[in-house]
């Protein structure tokens, strides 16, 4: 009998772990059959009650969405792709659109979102920001919040999947098992291999920069949020608000007081009471 409920747990764990890792790459046909007119059908992971969305992309293209008051409807997905074998991706009109980099683009062109900031050279070191965080920090996070935290992050997936309370544990470990050597893999693609000391450095400073930037505004750039705010928040925040330990989450709460006030400054701006459902 044990062993019929470890094999049972086992393949459940492989079905989450397929369904969240290795989803089938999609294409460009509309999934919005009765599309409203200049709606945002935006495809993302599930909710989790403490956050919009625990991927940090997802939660980038979200903010964006409500901080320029961009009519949207969240369409929960978990195995379905973009055409590049991603999430998040949109419909609007009849077109697929996806990468939240493209999105945000595409979407400011539309619906013609005012530029912020104006001046070209803060323009410019808004753009070096948005993807040293993306293709950068991103990675480093990773590390620490899934990697070092991998049983841990994967029980919460779990949970958020309605998976049965008594199988949670042991669930938790096959799919972490299998998840950390991707992850691993992706950190190495994007940032390198290194030690965690080093990875620690790393994150430091890219910490530092950001602390640096923000200064004494409200706002990376002011008064006002810009698409960057959207992406650090979203890089951040699914750090910062999601229930797990990790020295990503330690090192912002005990040494970057000015970023976690920041993080919730742009929280209640742009959601206010819809942050968390819990």
């Amino acid at each position: 009998m044990e062993c019929w409920i470890c094999m049972t747990v086992w393949a459940a764990a492989m079905i989450v772990f397929l369904k969240l890792f290795f989803g089938r790459r999609g294409s460009k046909e509309i999934i919005k059959k009765d599309w409203q007119k200049d709606t945002v059908y935006l495809y993302q992971f599930p909710r989790l009650p403490t956050i919009p969305n625990i991927s940090p992309f997802c939660l980038k293209v979200e903010t964006f969405l409500k901080a320029n008051n961009i009519n949207y409807e969240v369409c929960p997905v978990l195995a379905r792709r973009s055409q590049y074998g991603y999430v998040p991706f949109v419909e609007l009109n009849g077109e697929h659109i996806a990468d939240s980099q493209v999105i945000i683009h595409q979407l400011s062109k539309h619906f013609d979102v005012k530029r912020h900031p104006v001046l070209p050279q803060d323009e410019a070191i808004a753009r070096a920001v948005d993807r040293m965080v993306d293709t950068h920090t991103f990675f480093v996070l990773r590390h620490f919040v899934v990697v070092e935290n991998a049983v841990e992050f994967c029980s919460l997936i779990l949970r958020n999947m309605n998976f049965p309370a008594s199988l949670i544990s042991i669930a938790a470990s096959v799919l972490s098992f299998c998840m950390k050597r991707k992850v691993i893999n992706r950190i190495a693609a994007g940032v390198g291999l290194m030690s965690t000391d080093d990875y620690k450095e790393i994150l430091k400073k890219d910490y530092d920069a950001l602390k640096t930037l923000l200064g004494e505004q409200k706002f990376l750039f002011g008064d006002s949020i810009s698409t960057v705010d959207c992406t650090v928040f979203g890089h951040l925040a699914t750090i910062f608000y999601i229930p797990t330990a990790s020295y990503a989450k330690d090192l912002l709460k005990e040494e970057y007081p000015s970023l976690v006030a920041y993080l919730e400054r742009v929280k209640e701006t742009v959601y206010g009471k819809d942050f968390a459902s819990e």
